[in-house]
């Protein structure tokens, strides 16, 4: 016995099923700390353009940081001048992008294939696993996917001036990217459909582009003449070419990772993947126009992404779309009944190991995990109710299969990722406590006292160190003692920190300065270092009580200001 296709009767229930599924999008979105480095850091440059109204150059520690452009930290601290500097302000603008994205995805199946097809793509996109884990992280690639997947289906139904605006604001968000994913996707599909390059490009589309992205770009490099060299050469050039961002893999890198990324819609996605040479050969018509746009959707940038040089799991974010609306396709349209039974079978035995795996975590964790008590403590019971939900899901997919109860098989697909924040969280706060520098900032401003953490009046100095997320829960920037000012992880600072170095007021401090501070103290000083710096661990504890100690960081001090009123060579 098959399902019958979702479109054999309409199906009121998805409407409030995408309801759920947003709303666990973003259950306890301030439940857990900023995650160091990239959430750390992305939250304090929204925090000082919040706190300086300088909405034109980002900065990081006082400094410019022009790693990446203005889009989400804007837009983040407008949150922050609303909301106050939380956590929830600098996650939102992911949130309501990944809502954006589930909006734009409902829109275009429900003009391709019906109503009930476009709730089901919103469902599937809001149920994928990659997309729920950037949803609530304060990072643009949730961004920069709402604009692309924009370009790209409005490419794909020719809406060009759109298109070409979502991509400058693609562009405002993450760089140059955001115009070479959807040209990787456009330009393949009308090589392989035979349609004309030309029709992805007007003069009012490029002209809508400028009018968008130029005017900013201009205003920076006024103020940082170094930016468009920066961006060209270090951001986009290097970044693809080389291994100077030290974020190089293997060849196979992205192969555990996409079906990991895509569950568990990448199953019924692929259900069809046995009939690519009809459709190949059938390419100019048009019922195999979208199978040939979600191919090129996920192929293309996937090749692209596999030769280039720098590589990190959110990269294959934006392919995520083409997954879900390949999902929906697959069952929406006929044959869907045909393959409904296999592809549900097959789903479940996938489900039942994965759920299996999990339970094992209950009785045994890999060794090689480099855990925190209560991290260990929190991974059992969260593992064990994951484990259950896969089995559970995996009946409701075949048994919805087998009755013909589409509804059923949607509902089995979708509460796996729906339970995900639901379930986990005490893991995410225990992740949250080990990779924030929150409980670091607190036992900084209650050793220097809650009534005189103006800078003026006290400092707080990293030896060699800069916890990304240190700043925000201060409430203020750090100096740092550093040779080359990697420790900010800005690869811009980084570029040009002599020239900054000389800044009146600069964060960035002669390598040995703090032994100087240490040893005549001219403010109440609390010193931050590694937690594997033994040398000036060794030194700041002979002189100084330690505040507090995790896995990353030490915390030592306030010393004392000198009576005889002398002061240290400062720059």
């Amino acid at each position: 016995m098959t399902a019958a296709p979702l479109t054999s009767r309409p199906y009121p229930g998805l409407r409030l099923l995408l309801f759920f599924a947003a709303v666990a999008l973003g259950w306890n979105l301030d439940g857990y700390r900023l995650l160091d480095p990239d959430e750390g850091r992305n939250a304090e440059v929204a925090r000082e353009m919040a706190h300086t109204n300088d909405y034109l150059v980002p900065h990081l520690d006082g400094l410019p940081y022009l790693d990446k452009p203005i889009a989400y930290f804007a837009a983040a601290a407008v949150l922050m001048e609303l909301l106050g500097p939380t956590e929830t302000a600098a996650r939102l603008p992911a949130y309501v992008a990944t809502l954006a994205t589930i909006g734009l995805l409902v829109g275009f199946a429900r003009r391709r294939w019906g109503t009930d097809a476009g709730w089901l793509a919103g469902i599937a996109y809001a149920t994928t696993l990659l997309p729920l884990v950037y949803a609530r992280a304060a990072m643009f690639d949730s961004t920069l996917t709402l604009c692309t997947t924009a370009a790209i289906l409005w490419l794909f139904e020719e809406r060009l001036v759109l298109a070409w605006a979502a991509m400058a604001v693609g562009a405002l968000t993450k760089g140059p990217l955001a115009i070479a994913l959807p040209l990787l996707v456009m330009v393949p599909y009308a090589l392989a459909t035979g349609a004309p390059v030309r029709r992805l490009f007007s003069w009012r589309a490029a002209g809508t582009f400028a009018l968008i992205a130029l005017p900013w770009v201009i205003a920076v490099s006024i103020r940082v003449p170094a930016f468009p060299y920066y961006v060209v050469v270090r951001e986009t050039l290097q970044r693809v070419a080389t291994g100077t961002f030290h974020r190089t893999a293997p060849f196979w890198y992205y192969i555990p990772i996409v079906p990991v990324a895509a569950f568990p819609w990448i199953v019924p996605a692929l259900a069809r993947t046995r009939g690519w040479r009809a459709t190949w050969l059938a390419r100019r018509a048009s019922h195999a126009r979208e199978p040939l746009l979600f191919a090129c959707w996920i192929l293309v940038p996937l090749v692209f992404f596999t030769l280039n040089q720098s590589k990190l799991p959110q990269y294959v974010l934006p392919l995520m779309p083409a997954f879900a609306l390949a999902a929906v396709r697959n069952m929406v349209t006929p044959p869907a009944a045909a393959g409904a039974g296999r592809v549900g079978r097959s789903y479940a035995v996938l489900a039942v190991l994965v759920g299996a795996a999990l339970v094992a975590l209950t009785h045994w964790l890999p060794a090689p995990l480099d855990l925190t008590p209560a991290e260990k403590a929190a991974i059992p019971p969260t593992a064990l109710a994951l484990g259950v939900v896969l089995f559970v899901s995996a009946a409701c997919v075949v048994v919805g299969a087998l009755v013909r109860r589409p509804r059923a098989v949607i509902v089995g697909y979708a509460m796996v990722v729906m339970a995900i924040p639901l379930v986990s969280g005490r893991l995410l706060a225990a992740v949250g406590d080990d990779r924030s520098a929150a409980g670091l900032a607190r036992a900084t401003a209650a050793a220097l006292g809650q009534g005189s953490s103006s800078s003026a009046t006290t400092a707080v100095l990293g030896v060699l160190a800069y916890p990304p997320s240190l700043p925000f829960y201060l409430g203020r920037p750090v100096a740092v003692a550093t040779a080359t000012g990697v420790e900010l992880t800005s690869n811009y600072i980084a570029d040009y920190q002599d020239r900054y170095r000389d800044v009146p007021g600069s964060p960035l401090l002669p390598e040995g300065y703090w032994r100087e501070a240490l040893a005549r103290c001219p403010l109440p000083t609390v010193f931050v270092a590694t937690a594997a710096n033994r040398e000036a661990r060794a030194e700041l504890a002979a002189a100084l009580p330690l505040l507090a100690l995790d896995g990353h960081y030490a915390v030592y001090g306030p010393c004392t200001p000198r009576s005889d009123g002398r002061t240290p060579r400062v720059r």
